[in-house]
């Protein structure tokens, strides 16, 4: 894989008061981007034990069909041994991306997260992705 300057398109930071990795893509990415900046992702949830994730993409747009292959295949399997427990991400999407039928057909339903130690779901406000993310206990 090429070098990426993750920077320049994805902001991490940790909310230690909510125990939650925020991350907020800033443009639309291809694939090799959406690769380092997940993987960068994993990288900093390691470094602060986090399993809870908010992952802002409003401004990123793209539905990556690639992509949502790439995450399903290889890292989200990766998820559990790397952190130790179950993860939860909770997306938050533009109204307008939610009634995408690309972004629909690339975000596996509720069924696929029955049994796996991860877990996602999609929203519109970041306050009821933030309390989405509290709904199970660990």
């Amino acid at each position: 894989m090429d070098q990426v300057q993750v920077g320049v398109f994805l902001d991490i930071s940790y909310r230690a008061d909510l125990d939650v990795l925020v991350t907020r893509w800033l443009r639309p990415v291809d694939l090799p981007e959406l690769q380092a900046g997940y993987e960068q992702i994993l990288a900093a949830s390691q470094a602060r034990n986090c399993r809870r994730w908010l992952i802002d993409v409003r401004r990123r747009y793209n539905t990556h069909q690639l992509g949502a292959h790439w995450m399903m295949s290889s890292l989200l399997p990766r998820l559990e041994p790397a952190l130790g427990g179950r993860t939860w991400l909770a997306y938050l999407l533009a109204p307008l991306y939610l009634r995408d039928s690309a972004a629909d057909s690339a975000f596996p339903p509720p069924s696929y997260f029955e049994g796996k130690p991860f877990i996602g779901e999609r929203f519109t406000e970041e306050s009821a992705a933030i309390e989405w993310l509290y709904t199970d206990a660990f």
